[in-house]
């Protein structure tokens, strides 16, 4: 099988840094302070430096997938003049910048650059301006194959979020998912922006809860194979996507599901049924050994690593309504984290260690909940409108946002929203029923 995934071919130089020393890099913005006010920006087009207009659309295309990027971090405010004289009448150095007009626009920074196309490939040359302070933040040329022009400007856009913030941009990863468009449910992968979509499973069977090793470079998932004397068995498979090879990790009778990575990518939390009823085991990555960590006659699924790898939150039928409980990782001290609402399901641990998003059912309908690890601070992201249900949420690598699926339209749909409830937005439709999204790591 060919590799699954890949960036493409793009190569960065950087061209120029302001001096500074390593030990005091200077954050521009503050993220959390964005929530109250938006940094402004001026991204006028890139310039086409052949002036061939073969590559105009090119160009083009890399501005409008870097400004939705952009736009999509919540951060930033555009400011778009209506003259772009102002622009056209210079070029992208640092010499070229009138940054007292570019200042009396409002503009606090100016990304600017210009393309050239040599055959079928794209050469980027872009700046970062501080206007305020009239100085470069930084200079970077980026060459790419024209297929590729979409990583490229993911990559762009990385840069800028972290050399303004100081974090690292989410633009490069991928978002896992199961849909039925084939009249099967199989497995798919998307950038974060719901563009470029791959199938990665040809099972023709249902395929059950995706997960990321942490480095990005393993997915687990469970499907349904058939045994011997013609037994259906949900089993776990792994799949590397640098190189296409797939294989069962775990067959053993009953259920082989919700397998979860631990932070250091050795040990895989799962729900077994081999020995009865379903409960939540740890399996060695290397060696495929398993070990029991809770022994209860309800029902204990979907386990979930903290970020530091001390502790695994999971969903149980032991309240005896299903709700949320957090243990040590060799199964001690468990205890209940969520009393409100019928059925709390699928929780997810921020990258961050700080929160748990959930879905949870309040009013016959699930919707999305934030709570602390030690069960204070309980808040509601999303509310039904229409009796559709908000569910399967998973963290995006920087822990500031959430991808989730929701059947408001109909069918299930991908959809993302802000740690705070804000920015709400669709990220895929029409493609069949979508759910079990998972976000993966960052990527490199």
């Amino acid at each position: 099988m060919k590799k699954v995934l890949s960036l493409g071919l793009i190569s960065v130089m950087s061209l120029f840094f302001m001096v500074r020393p390593i030990f005091s890099k200077r954050i521009y913005i503050v993220v959390d302070n964005a929530r109250l006010r938006q940094s402004l920006i001026s991204f006028p087009p890139f310039k086409n430096l052949d002036e061939d207009q073969g590559a105009q659309e090119l160009g083009d295309q890399v501005g409008r997938i870097a400004r939705d990027d952009f736009e999509f971090t919540g951060i930033f405010s555009f400011i778009d003049p209506r003259d772009l004289s102002l622009w056209k009448k210079g070029g992208y150095e640092l010499s070229d910048i009138d940054f007292k007009e570019w200042n009396s626009l409002g503009t606090e920074f100016l990304i600017a650059g210009g393309y050239r196309t040599s055959g079928d490939s794209l050469s980027l040359d872009v700046r970062l301006y501080d206007i305020r302070s009239a100085k470069m933040v930084f200079g970077k040329k980026y060459i790419a194959q024209n297929k590729d022009i979409r990583a490229l400007a993911h990559r762009l856009a990385d840069a800028v979020v972290e050399e303004l913030t100081g974090e690292k941009g989410i633009f490069q990863t991928k978002i896992l998912f199961v849909s039925d468009k084939t009249k099967h449910k199989e497995l798919y992968v998307m950038d974060y922006d719901g563009k470029n979509i791959q199938q990665l499973t040809f099972h023709k069977s249902i395929v059950f809860s995706p997960g990321w090793s942490p480095d990005g470079k393993k997915i687990t998932y469970s499907s349904y194979t058939t045994h011997e004397h013609n037994i259906k068995n949900l089993d776990l498979f792994m799949l590397d996507i640098t190189t296409g090879d797939q294989k069962v990790i775990s067959r053993k009778e009953g259920l082989n599901s919700g397998a979860s990575w631990s932070p250091n990518g050795k040990e895989i939390a799962l729900t077994m049924s081999y020995e009865g009823d379903p409960d939540i085991y740890i399996m060695n990555v290397d060696s495929g050994a398993v070990r029991k960590v809770t022994n209860h006659p309800a029902l204990d699924v979907e386990p979930a690593w903290s970020a530091d790898g001390q502790k695994i939150i999971f969903s149980s039928g032991r309240a005896p309504l299903a709700h949320l409980y957090v243990m040590k990782k060799n199964g001690e001290s468990v205890e209940r984290l969520t009393f409100a609402g019928r059925f709390n399901s699928s929780p997810s641990w921020s990258p961050k260690n700080d929160k748990i998003v959930f879905a949870g059912d309040l009013g016959g309908y699930f919707d999305l909940f934030l709570i602390n690890p030690n069960g204070t601070g309980l808040q509601r992201l999303t509310k039904s409108q229409n009796r559709e249900n908000n569910e399967h949420p998973c963290w995006s690598a920087d822990g500031r946002h959430s991808v989730f699926s929701s059947n408001r339209s109909g069918k299930y749909e991908l959809y993302s929203i802000n740690d705070d409830g804000s920015n709400e937005r669709s990220l895929l439709k029409n493609y069949g029923n979508l759910t079990a999204p998972a976000w993966s790591p960052y990527l490199e």
